[in-house]
């Protein structure tokens, strides 16, 4: 019997369609699954909304001229949003500046709270060339330590924080001591999204620190990826983007990408 061979002109419609959909329909899908970027998936603007009580707009660059102390136009430029504001999840965040090449002896760091009292401070030694000069130019960190009597950043709250280039050694005359200064605003993560943060990879946690509005932690991520993998052209272009959302310039040499060092964790003093 062939009756299993007659098949209506609609039915073989039917057919047709339904491999046509089977075909197509995961085509579309997985256009539409495709990972987003990191770059497409960081915010263009990363000033958090100015309060009654907010902090006044800090000096996030140091003046680009060459004296005894900065040995090329190159600035000492701390990595924050343009008014110096960026909010952190972190009881003890990590700070981010561009370190250029300088005859410094020493980088003082110092934090204050919002009534201007110093919670902290610190002073580290800076390795030298043998023409004095401290190494290539490039990002240099500090993470708030949790074992120096320093006590968490209180949620609500805002901090300013200052590093100086130690070149002038005379405490009664800095003037020729580069500084720059940034601020932090202490902010909580709901406890769904600090669940899924901890479960993500660096990249994923990327985009939901920027979803937060958490720049020191978006930052930190960012940096962190690329000291692990410089040649990551995601991570480079997200790493610039992040940069030039809050107009700073990116790095715009390879070599100073890679030269990417935290602050020794023995200080000078403090």
């Amino acid at each position: 019997m062939a009756w299993y061979m007659r098949l209506s002109p609609f039915r073989i419609l039917t057919v047709a369609l339904a491999l046509g959909l089977a075909v197509n329909v995961p085509l579309q899908v997985q256009a539409q699954l495709r990972p987003a970027s990191l770059s497409s998936q960081l915010p263009l603007n990363w000033e958090p909304p100015r309060t009654p009580g907010s902090s006044a707009p800090v000096n996030r660059e140091s003046g680009g001229v060459r004296g005894p102390c900065l040995t090329t136009s190159q600035k000492l430029v701390a990595l924050v949003p343009a008014s110096g504001m960026g909010t952190t999840t972190a009881d003890y965040p990590t700070v981010f500046w561009y370190m250029p090449e300088s005859q410094a002896s020493a980088v003082e760091f110092m934090l204050q709270d919002s009534n201007n009292r110093q919670v902290y401070s610190v002073k580290y030694n800076l390795a030298k060339s043998a023409e004095g000069v401290v190494r290539a130019p490039g990002i240099m960190s500090l993470t708030l330590p949790a074992l120096a009597n320093l006590s968490p950043l209180k949620s609500g709250q805002t901090y300013k924080w200052s590093v100086t280039l130690i070149c002038n050694n005379e405490p009664s005359d800095n003037s020729g001591n580069p500084f720059v200064e940034g601020t932090i605003e202490r902010v909580d993560l709901a406890p769904s999204l600090a669940w899924r943060i901890e479960q993500a990879t660096p990249k994923e946690r990327v985009a939901l620190y920027a979803q937060q509005g958490a720049w020191y932690e978006t930052l930190k991520t960012l940096v962190e990826l690329q000291r692990d993998f410089p040649r990551d052209r995601e991570v480079t272009q997200a790493l610039d983007k992040l940069l030039q959302s809050v107009e700073l310039d990116p790095m715009p040499q390879s070599s100073e990408r890679e030269n990417i060092s935290q602050l020794n964790s023995v200080p000078l003093e403090r």
